[in-house]
Order: C-alpha cells, then sequence, then structure tokens
C-alpha cells in the first residue's frame, strides 16, 4: 500500500512540473525582458551574469545563444501596433543599418521552428537585403511570393520574427531599449 502512494505521489509531482513549465517559463522570459517597440530581449541572454532561472528559461525556450559580446537576440511576436503577426496578414518591416557587423532577420512559426516554403527563403540579411540609396530597407513579410526582399510567412496562424545582431556596437548594450530597430506594419489580411 505505501508503495503505490509512493509512486502515485511521483507520478502527480513529474505531472505537475511538466504541466508548470510552460507557465513559469513566460512568466520569467517576461520577467527578464527588455522591450523596444515591437521587439524584446534580454540583457542576460548569453550573459555569464544570468542566473539560474534566467538560464532555465532561456534553455526551454530553445535558444541556443551566443555570448552577449557577440550576438544580441530580438524578437517579435506582434507588429507596431501591438498585434500578433499572423499569417493570414502580409507585413512591411522598414529600417536601416543596424549598429552591427553583421544582422539578420529569421521566420519562425508558432511551433519555434523555420516556416517551411517552397523558394526556400528562410532569413534576410544584410548581405542580401536590396537597400535604398539612403541605406535603409523594406522586408515583404507575405505568404503570397514577393518580387525582391521578400521574407515568406506561414499561410495562417502566428509567427514570430528574430533579429540578431553579431558583434554588436556598445552603443546595443548601453541602450537595449532604445536603439532604432525596423518597424513592423501590418498591411492587409486574407
Amino acid at each position: 500500500m505505501k508503495t503505490r502512494y509512493w509512486i502515485a505521489l511521483v507520478v502527480i509531482a513529474c505531472l505537475t512540473g511538466v504541466l508548470a513549465t510552460k507557465p513559469v517559463v513566460a512568466y520569467l522570459m517576461n520577467r527578464f525582458a527588455v522591450h523596444n517597440g515591437s521587439w524584446t530581449t534580454s540583457a542576460s541572454t548569453g550573459s555569464d551574469s544570468a542566473n539560474i532561472y534566467e538560464r532555465a528559461a532561456i534553455a526551454v525556450a530553445g535558444l541556443y545563444a551566443l555570448s552577449n559580446k557577440e550576438a544580441i537576440y530580438y524578437t517579435a511576436f506582434t507588429d507596431s501596433d501591438g498585434q500578433p503577426l499572423d499569417g493570414a496578414c502580409d507585413y512591411s518591416l522598414r529600417g536601416s543599418t543596424l549598429p552591427a557587423r553583421w544582422w539578420s532577420l529569421t521566420m519562425y512559426g508558432a511551433d519555434h521552428y523555420l516556416v517551411d516554403n517552397v523558394a526556400g527563403i528562410y532569413s534576410r540579411h544584410a548581405g542580401n537585403l536590396e537597400f535604398a540609396a539612403d541605406k535603409s530597407y523594406s522586408v515583404h513579410i507575405s505568404a503570397t511570393a514577393q518580387a525582391h526582399n521578400w521574407l515568406p510567412a506561414p499561410k495562417s496562424g502566428k509567427f514570430s520574427i528574430t533579429l540578431r545582431l553579431y558583434n554588436p556596437d556598445v552603443t546595443v548594450h548601453e541602450n537595449l531599449s532604445g536603439i532604432a530597430l525596423p518597424v513592423i506594419t501590418r498591411g492587409g489580411c486574407k
């Protein structure tokens, strides 16, 4: 009888731990978040000073992070009006040269995996974008193919965009919430 009691107790404890993981990670990620428009980052991602709870939240979120001296990661789940990014809508992401040696924009589906698409385009970066004369750019985010600077979105459902700044300028570290980041504007929806 005692053995069954302990087995049941262990099973209940394990289930409770598994079910509590998602809300606890969400809480921890929000607690350490730094906001900049649509974009969110954390000063402790890739930092030696991150405590065990921050490291656990980052590990569960699935982000393999370089040292924050080597890369800063910003993620957008919403457009500039605070509406969730939705594959049924088209977006324009506009910005200018970012304060880093190199940078990239990568599309992820609701499952946190790359968005599958026939064009095989998963990311746009400083080396494959067409820039205007003033060094600004506009990325077209849509499930429908676009002529240039297209970043394919899923056909429906939520998605996110991760902006990686590699070898960021010291000004990024000093002002995570204030540097000029791309603006995401919603267009039409299906």
